[in-house]
């Protein structure tokens, strides 16, 4: 079974991620995994870029789904996305395989396990976690162009939650509050230092992705948990990169925990998304 998917523009993103979602066997949640990952990276790209035309090929059969992306520049972009991480691909000058097994999923159950475990020990650690007493001087590794990105990106992160506590969310504000997320993972994702951060961020935006009707329907109340989530990212930003006085990983898991109970509210069912990425990819 093969699909071409073509896109040049947010719209057509989105159908393909809906065509996915509701076209899928519900066992597929790996498949829905990658393609959020890879959705995050498309986001930002039309958003920071003008609209370039590329196609997705989608291709399956009993033992595997192969995705390809197909555009000369797009795929080197998203080959230089997965650079820290360990997946493998098949690059060649206008596009980038990648293929999925499909029975990774029953092998991943006793990690799912394992995960709902530290899920639970990050919650609890949390609770007891502490500022670093010692005065540590800001972090340089980021780039000005970047940190500028970020400190911006962090504003209009409270611009905009400040809009939906006054008016509670609509479908507007939910797409800028993704976008602003969007291309916040990107900017971070090339930081290895900042990663654990950079996976929280990026997981709570594939849920936003996958809940979008449940994200806009957040009471007041719940959305302060989204609120307090926003207000974090702009503490994470200055004082590690501005004020300076804290360890690189002092939030890791106030933010964790942060995003498990954002995550309880929006799927209280015990959650299939937070598989690592790097296990199921082969060839």
């Amino acid at each position: 079974i093969k699909h071409v998917i073509s896109i040049s523009n947010e719209e057509d993103l989105n159908q393909f991620w809906d065509y996915l979602t509701h076209t899928q066997e519900s066992s597929h949640e790996y498949l829905h995994v990658f393609v959020s990952y890879f959705y995050n990276f498309a986001l930002s790209y039309i958003n920071k870029d003008d609209a370039q035309f590329f196609e997705i090929i989608l291709e399956e059969n009993e033992e595997s789904f192969y995705f390809t992306l197909w555009n000369e520049k797009i795929s080197l972009l998203f080959k230089n996305y997965l650079g820290l991480s360990s997946i493998k691909y098949i690059y060649k000058s206008n596009r980038i395989s990648i293929k999925l097994m499909k029975n990774i999923y029953k092998k991943n159950s006793k990690k799912l396990a394992k995960e709902n475990h530290k899920r639970e020990k990050n919650l609890i650690n949390s609770v007891s976690e502490k500022n670093v007493k010692k005065f540590i001087p800001a972090y340089t590794f980021v780039s000005d162009e970047d940190l500028s990105e970020l400190i911006q990106l962090s504003e209009d992160l409270q611009d905009i939650a400040y809009q939906i506590n006054k008016t509670g969310m609509h479908e507007n504000q939910f797409i800028t509050l993704r976008s602003i997320f969007s291309l916040f993972c990107f900017t971070l994702n090339y930081y290895n230092e900042v990663k654990e951060i950079s996976l929280t961020v990026n997981k709570l935006l594939n849920l936003m992705n996958t809940n979008k009707e449940k994200f806009i329907a957040l009471s007041k109340i719940e959305f302060s948990l989204l609120n307090g989530f926003i207000s974090n990212v702009d503490k994470w930003v200055n004082t590690l990169f501005i004020n300076g006085g804290a360890d690189l990983h002092f939030m890791d898991n106030s933010m964790k925990s942060d995003y498990e109970t954002i995550l309880q509210v929006i799927t209280p069912v015990v959650a299939n998304n937070d598989f690592d990425l790097d296990d199921i990819f082969d060839f």
